[in-house]
């Protein structure tokens, strides 16, 4: 019975995780951003695009929305 509790617990705990957007692609002056499968929406996709330009001293800003699944960002300074 324990064991069957625990089991529910656990199983109600990963219900509640976020998944995040993923960089699908990027380098110095661009970054494309994937988020099919994100919970956190185009506010996560921006956040994963300024951590991808802060690794060459700049931020992101909107550029596109290449289909569906992924949107665009130009890394500027």
């Amino acid at each position: 019975m324990m064991k069957i509790a625990a089991l529910c617990a656990l199983l109600a705990i990963a219900g509640c995780t976020t998944v995040g957007p993923r960089v699908a692609e990027g380098n110095q002056s661009t970054v494309v951003v994937d988020w099919a499968h994100s919970t956190q929406g185009s506010a996560g996709a921006l956040a994963a695009a300024d951590a991808h330009c802060a690794q060459y001293g700049k931020h992101a800003q909107y550029s596109g929305k290449p289909n569906a699944f992924q949107l665009a960002y130009d890394c500027i300074k």
